[in-house]
């Protein structure tokens, strides 16, 4: 090509107390408006992320579903696509758990075993010989982006309606919240264990929760581990797993209600007629949810620091599906006639 058709963004440095990666995922947005590569205004509006490959680095030891939070907001970027650089290692354990729940499909009757087996078998070849893609040491670039981890001391969001408008969590706070939504895509398993933690001395909370986890599976791991009973006794909402109130044709908030939301986007009237929707992490919209309203700097941090231990504890595992015995299968063991 004659021009660099990627951007890349370069995180360094180390994240700070209370900072989740639904932050750092606002933070490429952020930097980019205060660089002014990326406006907010639609006229003349300028996007540096526009019809390019977003590449990620400096979080190389991400688990793939928390790399998963970049690629896809890239789409709120208007990139073409999106790579997260990551080491060997996250790789090779995601790709585990995954051949082990395709096992488990097999033998459950899933079709097209063929079509599984295969998949299966591509993951073990890798596995075997674990080769990822590297950048050219002289790789050229449409733009690049720097970011300090160490600057980040706040949390960020998107605000009402643009998932482009990031502000610090100091803009917006004291903001009635009406409605809370912690689901979609954007969110894994650790995060509703995060909000049930955030959530588990609360007593009748002021606002309307929904929960929508995004699989079955996570649903299920969350009853087990007693999330959803501190969901159901807070009255929140729970939802079928997948998309609920994000696809915006299914459930709907109230007319004109302010909603604090882990989704991916904001459009107006998307999750409700006239709804003003805030965009943030499952953390910060837990204590919304408790809240009633945006909490300030302080009131985050301090209930985060007093609910969730410092790096997370076991809050942020994952379904590794080779490490559950639910979801390894029984081998069939022949019996033998005797001679």
């Amino acid at each position: 090509l004659d021009m660099p058709e990627s951007v890349l963004v370069r995180f360094r440095g180390k994240m700070q107390p209370g900072i989740t990666l639904r932050d750092l995922v606002n933070a490429i947005p952020y930097a980019a408006i205060r660089q002014g590569t990326l406006t907010v205004g639609k006229q003349g509006k300028k996007n540096v992320f526009n019809g390019r490959i977003l590449e990620i680095e400096g979080l190389p030891d991400l688990k793939v579903e928390q790399a998963f939070e970049f690629a896809d907001a890239s789409a709120e970027r208007s990139a073409n696509g999106c790579t997260v650089r990551l080491n060997k290692e996250p790789i090779a354990e995601y790709l585990r758990s995954n051949a082990a729940l395709l096992e488990n499909m097999i033998a459950n009757g899933y079709q097209d075993a063929r079509t599984l087996q295969r998949r299966i078998d591509q993951v073990n070849a890798w596995l075997n010989d674990p080769q990822l893609l590297q950048p050219d040491a002289d790789a050229e670039y449409a733009h690049v982006l720097e970011i300090d981890l160490n600057e980040i001391r706040e949390p960020l969001v998107a605000c009402p309606n643009d998932p482009d408008d990031i502000q610090p969590l100091s803009a917006v706070a004291g903001d009635k919240v009406d409605e809370v939504f912690i689901g979609s895509c954007m969110t894994n398993i650790g995060h509703y264990r995060a909000a049930a933690k955030v959530l588990g001395d609360a007593g009748s909370i002021p606002t309307r929760l929904w929960i929508a986890p995004p699989t079955r599976m996570d649903e299920a791991e969350l009853r087990e581990e007693g999330a959803y009973a501190v969901f159901g006794r807070i009255g929140a909402r729970t939802e079928i797993p997948g998309c609920s109130l994000c696809m915006g044709n299914q459930a709907r908030v109230a007319d004109k209600a302010t909603v604090f939301s882990t989704s991916t986007r904001n459009f107006d009237n998307r999750m409700g007629k006239d709804a003003r929707v805030y965009l943030g992490s499952a953390e910060l919209a837990a204590v919304c949810a408790r809240l009633g309203r945006v909490p300030t700097v302080e009131e985050y941090l301090e209930m985060i620091s007093d609910k969730i231990p410092p790096g997370g504890g076991n809050i942020y595992r994952y379904l590794n599906f080779d490490q559950m015995p639910q979801y390894i299968p029984k081998k069939v063991i022949p019996i033998l006639e005797a001679e």
